[in-house]
C-alpha cells in the first residue's frame, strides 16, 4: 500500500505539472524556434494574403499538435491512476492496527502534499512579483495650492498605473489616483492632503498596469515631505520635460480652414507623436513632427525595410511622376526613415509607397495624431523669445535662447543695472557658494545682459540676483515662453458634414423673430435675429440642456450699436483674456459682442443656447445676448491642448445708459486700483449703489464707503509718511502706475505708455482692454500706494472681476491670525477675541490674558512671526485673515541702509506667500496716526472687518466726549 500511495503521489503531481498554466516568466524563456519567424516580414516583402493565411495555418497546426499532445499526457496519467484505485478496492481488508497505521501515512501524505502545494504557491507568487520592480517613488512633493496642499509622487516606470490613499482593507471606499506620463518615463499621483500630513507615513495601495489588480500583500508607505513648498520655488516634474502644445508666446498667424481644430506647436521644437496607417505591411514605429514658421513636417520610421521611397500623392501619380519628387529612405539604425511635409494633424495624409521586391507602387494613408505628442528639443539655432518673471524690479526686457546638441542656454538682458551676478539656484545656496560658480553681467548697449543655463521652456527656472548696492541675494525665477505656430489640427468631429451644426444637428445659420413679448420683461427666444431684421452673422444652436439660463435682455434703449462703459470677467485660469468691444441693441434686446484671446474657442453657451465665432483668428469672437448690468454665466469651449474642455465664466457687461433708460441711479464705470491719494469722493463701481460713507474725524490713514448688500469698501494708505511716498524706480526707468481698464483687468503700465495707448487706439479705448490676462498674483495688489479692501458679508455674491482689483475680506473673519499683541487688545474692547485663531506670541510672552489662557488650553495656536510663520499651521487651523502692523512696510533705516527697492522686494515675498494661501492680510496703520484720537478711530475699520460697528462706535463715541 505504501508503494501504491507513493506512485499515487507522483502521478498526481505529474498531472499537476502538466495542467498547471504557464506564467510570464515561464512564456519569456521559450525558445525562439518555437515562435513563428518574420511574419512581419514575410507579410512586407510578398505583398500577398495568401502567404499570410499560410503561416497563420501552419501555427494553428502547431498549437493543435501540441494541445493533442498535452491531453493525451493527462489522459495517460488519469488512466493509470484509475487502475491503481481499482487496485487498491481488490486488496484484501487488513487488520484494524493496520488500517489505523495507514490512515496515519495518508494523513501525513495529505499534509505533505499541502505543504509542497502552499510552497509552489508562494514560488508562483514570488516568480509573478519578480516580472515587476517594487513601487518606488522617485519624488515626493509638496504645494500650496489655493490655501491647500497638494501632493505629487512621480516614479520612473510605468508598472503601476493607479494608487490609492488609505488601507488595504477600505479599498472600496477609497478614491483612486489615476497618474499622469511624466518625463521620467513614469507617472505623476497627484492628490490633496490635510498639513498634519506632512512629515509623516501615508498609507496607499498602488495598482498594477499589467496584471490589472491591486497589489494587497503588504502595507505601503509613502514619506511626505516635512513642509509644503509654494510652487514659485518648485518646478513640477510634469513640465521638466519642457514646452507645452499651448504657449502664451507670439504666435504665427496660419490660416485655419473653417471648422477645423488648431494647436501651437514651438518654432524650431521637434515632437514625439504617434502615426496611424491601417496597414500591417506599411507599419509607422516611430514618428518626430517638426514645427517651422512655415509649417510642419515629420520623420517616419517603417517597422520593415521593403519600401524605397515614398511619393506625396497617389500610386497612380506616382508611377507617372520624375523621381526626383520621390522622397527616399534614410538608413537610421537598421530602420527606414522618410521626411515627408505635414499640412494637418489628425488627418489622413495620401502617401504612396515603392515595393522593392515588386517594383510597384501602393496606395498608404498616414495619420498624425496631436493627442500625446510630447515635447523632446529645439533644433539647433538661434531663437528670439520672451521671458517672464513678475517682478517689476527684475524684469526682462530681451530674450534669445540659443539650441546646440549640449543643451540650451539664454541671454536675457534686464531692464535695469542694479545686479552684478546671477545664479542658478536660491538666494541662500548663492550666498554660500563659490564665486567662480556666479553668472557675471555682460554689458550690451548700457544694458546688462546674462547667459543662463535652460533645462525647459514655458517652465519657471530658479535664479538668484546679487544687488550691488545691498550687496544681498534675491530668489528670482525666469520663464522662456518661445514663439509659437498655430497648426491645423483636423476638421472639428462633432458635425464632420457641417460645422455650422452643433452635436444634436441643428442648423447653424440665423433666422426666425425674436419672442419678446413687448412688455420689457421679455427674452431672445433662441435666436439672433430681431423683428426687424437686423439679423447677426453669429450662428448658434438653440439645444445647450440647460447648461446656462435664460436672462432677461429687454432694453428701453433705442436700437443702435453703443460703446460699453464697462466690462467685468473671471473664471478660467487666466492664460486667457475676455473683452467686449460693443453692445447692439435690436428689437428692444441686447447683445454683446465678446472676444477671447485665443484661436481655441469654437462655441460659447449663453441665454439657453449655443453660439458659434463671427470671426476667428488668432483671437476668436462671439456675438451673445445679455442681461445689461448684471452678471451673466457663459462657458466656452476651447480646444486648448488638442482636447475640447467647456469653462465657465461670468461676465459682468456695463452700460450707463441702460439704467438711465430705466430711471435707475447710473452706477459709474469703475474704479481706479491704483490712487495716490485716499479717495475724497466714493469710488463708482460696477454692479454695486453706492449708500454713504462712514463718518471719520481724526484718522488720516483710512477711508470706509458703503454699498449695498451691507459691502464696504475700506481704502488704506500705505504710503504717505513712509519712503514710498515719493517713490522713485532705483534703476532709472519711469515709474509705474496700476489701473483698471476696460475689460475688467488689472494693467501696470508707465505714464507715458498710456497716454500713446490713448492716442493710438481707436475710439479711445485703451489697446490693454484688447489684450488682458487674469492677474494671478494679487500680492501686486498691496504694493500699490492706496491699497482697497472689499468687505463682503457672508453670503453676498460680489460682482464679477471685482476680486481681481481689490483684496476680498469675506466675513465671517473666525479664524484670524494676528501678529500683534496692541491689535489684540484692540480686539478685547469689541469682543472679538472669538474670533482669533491664531498669534505670533509664544504664552509665555502674550501680554493679553484672554489669549494668554487660550494659548494654554491651545484652542489658540501660536504660529511665530508675520515673516516667517508656521505655514503647516496657518493651513491645518483654516486662518481666513491676518492682520499685522506697519512692521512689514518700508522705512528709512539708517542703520542697515537697507534700499527702498530690498525693502519692497521683502514685502512682496512676504505677502505673496500668504496670497498663495488664499489668505488676505489687513495691515493697521493706527500707531502712525498723528494723535490718541485718531489711533482710536481705527476701531471703526476693526468694527466693519469683524461685524461689531455699533460696539466700534459706541467706544469711539465715548473717548471722545
Amino acid at each position: 500500500m505504501k508503494r501504491n500511495s507513493k506512485k499515487f503521489l507522483a502521478l498526481f503531481m505529474a498531472v499537476a505539472m502538466s495542467v498547471t498554466p504557464t506564467t510570464a516568466l515561464y512564456a519569456e524563456e521559450m525558445n525562439d524556434a518555437d515562435k513563428p519567424q518574420n511574419v512581419g516580414e514575410q507579410l512586407e516583402n510578398t505583398e500577398t494574403e495568401e502567404n499570410h493565411q499560410d503561416i497563420v495555418n501552419e501555427v494553428d497546426k502547431k498549437e493543435d499538435i501540441e494541445k493533442k499532445s498535452q491531453e493525451d499526457t493527462v489522459q495517460g496519467t488519469q488512466d493509470e491512476i484509475k487502475d491503481i484505485q481499482n487496485n487498491d478496492s481488490l486488496t484484501e481488508v487488513q487488520p484494524e492496527n493496520k488500517l489505523s497505521e495507514e490512515t496515519e501515512q495518508t494523513k501525513e501524505i495529505q499534509k505533505d502534499k499541502a505543504q509542497e502545494n502552499e510552497s509552489q504557491k508562494n514560488t508562483f507568487q514570488e516568480e509573478a512579483e519578480q516580472l515587476v520592480e517594487a513601487f518606488k517613488a522617485e519624488k515626493v512633493e509638496a504645494v500650496i495650492l489655493n490655501g491647500k496642499i497638494q501632493v505629487t509622487v512621480s516614479t520612473n516606470n510605468q508598472d503601476y498605473d493607479k494608487i490609492y490613499i488609505g488601507k488595504k482593507e477600505a479599498i472600496d471606499q477609497a478614491q483612486e489616483v489615476t497618474g499622469k506620463e511624466n518625463s521620467l518615463g513614469g507617472f505623476d499621483f497627484i492628490f490633496e492632503t490635510e498639513a498634519e500630513n506632512l512629515g509623516q507615513k501615508l498609507q496607499f495601495v498602488p495598482h498594477l498596469k499589467e496584471q490589472n489588480v491591486w497589489y494587497l500583500e503588504k502595507d505601503m508607505y509613502l514619506d511626505m515631505p516635512e513642509e509644503a513648498q509654494f510652487p514659485e520655488l518648485l518646478t513640477s516634474v510634469n513640465e521638466a520635460s519642457g514646452a507645452n502644445l499651448l504657449s502664451m508666446a507670439e504666435v504665427q498667424a496660419i490660416e485655419v480652414p473653417a471648422g477645423h481644430k488648431s494647436v501651437e506647436l514651438i518654432d524650431g521644437a521637434s515632437y514625439k507623436a504617434t502615426a496611424e496607417t491601417g496597414e500591417e505591411m506599411f507599419k509607422v514605429v516611430d514618428c518626430v513632427v517638426k514645427s517651422t514658421e512655415s509649417g510642419m513636417t515629420a520623420v517616419i520610421t517603417l517597422s520593415g525595410t521593403g519600401y524605397d521611397y515614398l511619393y506625396m500623392g497617389t500610386a497612380e501619380e506616382a508611377a507617372k511622376a520624375d523621381q526626383s519628387s520621390y522622397i527616399k529612405y534614410k538608413e537610421v539604425d537598421g530602420k527606414y526613415t522618410y521626411e515627408i511635409p505635414v499640412e494637418a494633424l489628425n488627418t489622413g495624409i495620401k502617401v504612396a509607397s515603392h515595393s522593392i521586391r515588386k517594383n510597384k507602387w501602393y496606395d498608404r494613408t498616414i495619420t498624425i495624431s496631436s493627442d500625446g505628442m510630447k515635447f523632446q528639443k529645439l533644433d539647433e539655432g538661434e531663437y528670439n523669445c520672451t521671458a517672464e518673471t513678475g517682478e517689476s524690479m527684475f524684469k526682462v526686457v530681451d530674450c534669445v535662447v540659443k539650441s546646440t546638441e549640449s543643451g540650451m542656454t539664454a541671454m536675457i538682458t534686464l531692464s535695469g543695472t542694479g545686479y552684478d551676478y546671477l545664479y542658478m539656484g536660491t538666494a541662500e545656496e548663492a550666498a554660500k557658494a563659490d564665486q567662480s560658480s556666479y553668472i557675471k553681467y555682460k554689458e550690451v548697449g548700457g544694458k546688462y545682459t546674462y547667459e543662463i543655463p535652460v533645462e525647459a521652456l514655458n517652465t519657471a527656472i530658479k535664479v538668484s540676483s546679487h544687488s550691488i548696492r545691498k550687496n544681498k541675494w534675491y530668489d528670482r525665477t525666469v520663464t522662456i515662453i518661445p514663439k509659437t505656430t498655430k497648426v491645423d489640427a483636423g476638421e472639428n468631429k462633432s458635425d464632420p458634414e457641417n460645422p455650422g451644426k452643433d452635436d444634436s444637428g441643428n442648423p447653424g445659420g440665423t433666422g426666425g423673430s425674436s419672442n419678446s413679448t413687448g412688455s420689457g420683461s421679455g427674452t431672445n427666444a433662441g435666436n439672433n435675429g430681431s423683428q426687424n431684421g437686423n439679423n447677426s452673422d453669429n450662428q448658434y444652436s438653440s439645444s445647450t440642456n440647460d447648461t446656462t439660463s435664460r436672462v432677461n435682455t429687454s432694453t428701453r434703449l433705442e436700437d443702435g450699436t453703443y460703446k460699453p462703459d464697462g466690462f467685468l470677467w473671471s473664471g478660467g485660469t487666466g492664460k486667457v483674456g475676455i473683452t467686449c468691444s460693443q453692445i447692439r441693441i435690436s428689437g428692444g434686446q441686447a447683445y454683446a459682442t465678446i472676444t477671447f484671446s485665443s484661436s481655441h474657442y469654437q462655441y460659447v453657451k449663453a441665454n439657453g443656447s449655443t453660439y458659434y465665432p463671427t470671426s476667428q483668428g488668432s483671437s476668436t469672437t462671439f456675438e451673445i445676448p445679455v442681461e445689461l448690468n448684471k452678471n451673466n454665466k457663459i462657458i466656452g469651449m476651447t480646444t486648448a491642448m488638442s482636447q475640447a474642455h467647456e469653462i465657465t465664466y461670468s461676465i459682468f457687461v456695463y452700460l450707463a445708459g441702460a439704467q438711465a433708460a430705466e430711471g435707475s441711479s447710473v452706477i459709474g464705470a469703475g474704479m481706479a486700483s491704483e490712487s495716490k491719494k485716499l479717495d475724497q469722493e466714493a469710488p463708482s463701481i460696477i454692479g454695486l449703489e453706492y449708500q454713504g460713507e462712514i463718518e471719520l474725524n481724526h484718522a488720516q490713514y483710512f477711508k470706509i464707503y458703503e454699498y449695498e448688500q451691507g459691502i464696504k469698501l475700506l481704502e488704506i494708505d500705505l504710503a504717505s509718511g513712509t519712503p514710498r511716498e515719493n517713490q522713485e524706480d532705483e534703476s532709472g526707468e519711469v515709474q509705474q502706475s496700476t489701473e483698471m481698464t476696460q475689460s475688467g483687468r488689472v494693467e501696470t503700465k508707465t505714464t507715458d505708455q498710456s497716454k500713446k495707448e490713448e492716442e493710438q487706439t481707436e475710439d479711445g479705448a485703451s489697446e490693454a482692454s484688447q489684450n488682458q490676462s487674469e492677474q494671478e498674483d494679487k500680492s501686486e495688489l498691496y504694493m500699490n500706494n492706496i491699497v482697497k479692501y472689499l468687505i463682503v458679508p457672508e453670503g453676498v455674491e460680489i460682482p464679477v472681476g471685482l476680486d481681481k482689483e481689490t483684496i476680498v475680506i469675506q466675513q465671517p473673519t473666525d479664524k484670524t491670525y494676528v501678529a500683534s499683541d496692541v491689535i489684540l487688545d484692540k480686539l478685547e474692547q469689541l469682543g472679538a477675541l472669538n474670533q482669533v485663531k491664531a498669534v505670533a506670541s509664544e504664552e509665555k510672552d502674550c501680554t493679553n490674558e484672554i489669549i494668554k489662557n487660550a494659548l494654554k488650553d491651545k484652542s489658540v495656536d501660536s504660529i511665530g512671526k508675520y515673516d516667517e510663520p508656521d505655514y503647516k499651521k496657518l493651513i491645518k487651523d483654516e486662518c481666513n485673515l491676518t492682520v499685522m502692523d506697519t512692521e512689514i512696510l518700508p522705512k528709512e533705516d539708517s542703520e542697515t541702509q537697507e534700499t527702498l527697492e530690498d525693502q519692497l522686494n521683502t514685502m512682496k515675498e512676504i505677502l505673496s506667500k500668504y496670497d498663495t494661501l488664499n489668505i488676505p492680510v489687513f495691515i493697521d496703520r493706527s500707531i502712525d496716526e498723528e494723535d490718541e484720537l485718531a489711533q482710536a478711530e481705527w476701531l471703526k475699520v476693526y468694527g466693519a472687518i469683524f461685524g461689531c460697528e455699533d460696539k466700534a462706535e459706541e467706544i469711539y463715541a465715548e473717548l471722545t466726549k
